[in-house]
């Protein structure tokens, strides 16, 4: 039999069941954040999800989402370090390779300029120079270098470089979008 007291007690797990599942990422994402990967997705044509999500997996971005400045400092920072690694990896497999192929030994030196272009753009927007454009396009095309490579040689990447590669894609992207918003409100890191 339904009596009244089932229906309160269903509700109520119901209720306790709906505040207990997590989040969607872009619920607990900050507005500079989505507006970010939104802009990102438009104009690039990358996965929104995987922005919110990879902006959100960095405490150091999290804390910095009031100040657009101070975000994109954060984000080149990581994009930095996430390309470093990326070279690290196509070094790595260079070594565990039995044939170096030309195309991995044009990548590993194409993500240490990626590494060393993101670096640059960061000084730049620390600096409030008006050249962090140019710097984010030396990064596009020592990422279109090693793809070029890659192809022209046939070579595969195992998944571990590849999700590397896409998510240093990714960070150009992003690091693309914040420049151009930087450069539209001037340099000076005014509140977004």
């Amino acid at each position: 039999m339904d009596s009244p007291l089932s229906h309160v007690l269903f509700f109520a797990l119901f209720l306790f069941f709906l505040s207990s599942s997590p989040a969607p990422a872009d619920a607990i994402a900050s507005p500079l954040v989505r507006s970010v990967c939104k802009q990102t997705s438009d104009s690039f044509h990358q996965n929104y999800t995987e922005c919110i999500k990879t902006l959100g997996s960095d405490a150091r971005i999290q804390s910095s989402t009031s100040n657009i400045k101070d975000f994109t400092i954060n984000v080149l920072e990581i994009a930095a370090e996430t390309a470093t690694d990326t070279q690290e990896l196509f070094n790595s497999y260079l070594r565990m390779t039995e044939s170096s192929t030309k195309a991995i030994q044009q990548c590993a030196q194409s993500y240490g300029s990626v590494a060393s272009a993101f670096r640059g753009t960061l000084e730049g927007v620390k600096e409030d120079q008006d050249m962090v454009k140019y710097t984010v396009a030396q990064i596009a095309d020592g990422i279109a270098v090693c793809k070029k490579a890659l192809s022209s040689d046939g070579v595969e990447l195992p998944h571990t470089i590849s999700s590397r590669v896409n998510l240093v894609s990714l960070y150009k992207d992003i690091g693309f979008t914040l420049t151009s918003q930087l450069a539209s409100i001037g340099l000076k890191g005014q509140k977004h």
